[in-house]
């Protein structure tokens, strides 16, 4: 048995309307003028931020370990401390400053680079020298300018600097990249 259909599948009138193309009422999507330069604008102003964070040079900063090695008095009040670079940090630079503030006192002292450090110290030769270390650093040597309290009692004290190592993008500060 055959299977016969009466009746087209479309109906007549929608098929005149589909073939008739002045019935159709498709226009492609058009943005407005301004939002298309707000648009660009806005990429052009994301881009030339990109671009600044990429180039713009900023100091990396690093925190490290300290010990008061020598109270000096001739010409002035000076301290050397001795800061433990950790081994992958790029060294300070002579004559930069670095604050430094040590656990025996309130207020920070204002250093400068003598000798940025060399060779790489061991672990163990740290502890036996200043009692503690976290990984063999270098040890860089600040001259420390004293003002007021007594300097001598400040010899084998302990803290922190905060030592420019070189410069870094300001990206990678932001987002995480590089070190």
């Amino acid at each position: 048995m055959a299977l016969v259909v009466s009746r087209p599948i479309y109906r007549e009138e929608a098929l005149r309307r589909y073939s008739d193309p002045s019935t159709r009422t498709s226009k492609p999507l058009v943005i407005g003028r301004v939002w298309f330069v707000l648009f660009w604008v806005l990429v052009a102003l994301l881009g030339a931020a990109g671009a600044g964070l990429a180039l713009v040079q900023v100091p990396n900063l690093m925190t490290v370990r300290v010990t008061v090695t020598r109270y000096r008095a001739d010409p002035a009040p000076r301290l050397d401390v001795t800061a433990e670079v950790p081994q992958d940090q790029a060294l300070p630079r002579v004559r930069d400053e670095t604050t430094v503030r040590l656990e025996s006192r309130p207020r920070p002292l204002t250093c400068h680079v003598l000798d940025p450090g060399g060779a790489l110290v061991a672990v163990d030769e740290l502890k036996k020298r200043f009692g503690t270390a976290t990984g063999p650093a270098r040890l860089a040597v600040l001259s420390c300018d004293v003002v007021g309290g007594e300097p001598r009692t400040l010899v084998r004290g302990a803290g922190e600097a905060v030592i420019e190592s070189g410069t870094v993008a300001a990206g990678s500060l932001l987002f995480g990249g590089g070190s």
